[in-house]
């Protein structure tokens, strides 16, 4: 007869008259009433007891769940598993491309310099040219287009992504694109595009209303975006048709109360192409500005339930919202090795917070990425399973080790700030689901009626 332990990643907590479950290994969320949880904590408590009827189908559901698991089952392990399948799977390959490290915007929080080199037109090939061979290969391919401003080089974006593309339907490789942009270049002669070169996710940020956004996110020289990115972005959903909206919000003191305002500006758009979610302004490079440490000081020892609070209320309006640490098994794209970031001199950097100077550790070339040998193997050295306070961690199913290039310039963990508000964190996740079940359930009683 199996024999059963609790999970270590259970978190459970009252929400009014129910009880939820919720497993961060599986994903599982559960409620139920609180007569029925008692006997839950009955079977919890003694899970290997004889039980017969409810209390058996009770346990049963536990186990299903994953809240209840084989005695001799290593949660460690099967974590592992699922890491490394995922950082050392070599049937897709994504590229994020960095055309250019200048930008149109002077964002006073920017860790970026806003300065440097374009790419030029035999760097361009180069990249080209290489990614279409990769794809002879390859399963599947994605292109992100990361700056600095990408769409300062949209000639560039337009041409790899064409050569691509056709690379692609020759050699039966799936391709995918994205773009993460400021929106003020995002012009309606660029939009019409945007489905051609099947470019289906765009992320921009918008930081509060008109008076705080063009505070914190000016042109250079200065000057105000918020008024031409907010109507970039309504043409941008009537000239596509397939390509989706991330919202990004940048959180800092001043627009802090202001944010409440934004979404309920963002209702005009189309909900169902449209998620957002939101972020503390942080610190991505070495110089640490006064803003940083204003944020800092601001956001105090309760910072994830100030920032949830945000994610409560757009849900409850209806917006799909992105908890950016549910992108398990891994914490980012830039711990997998088919994740390779190409700067605008055909340089390979680590991820898009270490693009100084100095960080690259690879080059393209026309044969192929030539490494740095020493600097790749240091990037990826950093395991979260050969560390015992990861080990530890009951966040381990959803961080898996936390920021890499933290522990690699700094030799300290960067962990997400979830780790100091777990229950908080689940309450989040399983009312922003709940939301959306909801939401699915009213849209699909909708249909029904039509």
């Amino acid at each position: 007869m199996l024999r059963y332990k609790n999970s270590n990643y259970n978190v459970i907590f009252e929400d009014g008259d129910k009880v939820v479950f919720v497993n961060l290994l599986t994903e599982a969320i559960a409620t139920v009433n609180k007569e029925k949880y008692n006997k839950i904590k009955e079977i919890m408590e003694s899970p290997n007891k004889e039980w017969s009827r409810e209390y058996a189908d009770l346990k049963n559901d536990l186990i299903y769940g994953g809240y209840l698991i084989e005695e001799n089952f290593d949660e460690i392990q099967h974590l592992k598993a699922m890491n490394y399948r995922s950082r050392y799977d070599a049937s897709f390959i994504s590229f994020t491309i960095m055309p250019t490290m200048r930008c149109n915007l002077d964002c006073i929080y920017c860790y970026e310099t806003h300065e440097g080199p374009t790419m030029d037109e035999k760097t361009t090939e180069t990249v080209a040219n290489y990614i279409s061979t990769v794809a002879k290969s390859k399963r599947r391919i994605h292109i992100g287009w990361f700056g600095g401003e990408p769409l300062l080089k949209f000639d560039t974006m337009k041409y790899i992504n064409e050569k691509v593309i056709k690379a692609c339907e020759e050699y039966k490789t799936n391709f995918s694109s994205s773009i993460s942009t400021n929106g003020y270049l995002l012009s309606a002669e660029k939009a019409k595009l945007f489905d051609e070169l099947m470019i289906r996710n765009v992320q921009i940020t918008l930081d509060g209303p008109k008076e705080y956004h063009d505070k914190y996110r000016p042109l250079k020289g200065g000057g105000p975006t918020y008024d031409i990115m907010f109507e970039n972005i309504k043409n941008f959903f009537e000239l596509t048709k397939e390509s989706r909206i991330t919202l990004r919000v940048n959180v800092g003191p001043d627009n802090y109360d202001a944010i409440y305002k934004l979404v309920d500006a963002l209702e005009i758009l189309p909900k169902d192409r449209l998620r957002i979610y939101f972020r503390w302004i942080f610190q991505g490079g070495e110089t640490e500005k006064e803003i940083h440490r204003e944020v800092m000081n601001f956001r105090g020892e309760n910072s994830y339930e100030k920032l949830a609070k945000f994610y409560y209320y757009a849900s409850q309006k209806g917006f799909e919202t992105f908890l950016p640490i549910l992108s398990n098994p891994i914490y980012c794209e830039y711990d997998c090795e088919s994740s390779i970031l190409i700067g605008p001199k055909g340089e390979v950097f680590p991820c898009t917070v270490a693009v100084n100077e100095g960080n690259e550790f690879g080059k393209v070339t026309n044969n192929g990425i030539e490494y740095d040998k020493t600097k790749y193997l240091l990037w990826y050295k950093h395991d979260a399973f050969q560390d015992e306070e990861c080990k530890k961690c009951e966040l381990l199913p959803q961080c898996f080790g936390g920021c890499r290039n933290a522990i690699v310039n700094s030799g300290v963990r960067g962990c997400p700030e979830e780790k100091t508000a777990l229950e908080s964190f689940a309450r989040l996740w399983y009312f922003t689901k709940d939301m959306e079940r909801k939401l699915k359930a009213v849209k699909k009683d909708e249909n029904i009626k039509v």
